[in-house]
């Protein structure tokens, strides 16, 4: 079965965004500490552990975007990591009492990725039950 443009194209795009992410974690951690996590102090090691499982799961994604049907356990790692990522932000932010414009630029975002994640792997693990079933 064929995994549809939209499915292909959000496993694309947060492909790239992991991979991105991972580089710079790892190329330029201070920058990225400055203009995109600026939480805590700066640790260059953490933010580097950081860029050293966001690169691999990056490309991983990438590869996967070609057929994601065959790699829907790769986007179920992912969707897990992204709903966990968005457990933590919303810990942050009510533990930290954050108003509506860090719910509304931080962490509902993160919501909407980790359940659009979820609907693409779920997708995905229909799509490969049905070509198993099928052999």
């Amino acid at each position: 079965m064929k995994a549809s443009n939209w499915t292909r194209f959000l496993v694309f795009v947060a492909g790239l965004n992991y991979l991105l992410s991972g580089l710079a974690l790892l190329a330029a951690p201070m920058w990225f500490f400055k203009n995109i996590g600026s939480f805590g102090m700066f640790n260059r090691h953490y933010l580097g552990d950081l860029g050293a499982f966001l690169l691999p799961m990056g490309i991983g994604l990438l590869i996967a975007a070609r057929k994601p049907h065959q790699h829907y356990m790769l986007i179920a790692v992912v969707a897990t990591g992204n709903i966990i990522h968005a457990i933590n932000h919303i810990y942050d932010a009510v533990l930290g009492q954050e108003g509506l414009s860090h719910w509304l630029s931080d962490t509902i975002p993160l919501i909407f990725f980790a359940i659009i994640f979820m609907l693409v792997f779920w997708e995905r693990r229909q799509q490969s039950l049905a070509v198993e079933s099928s052999v």
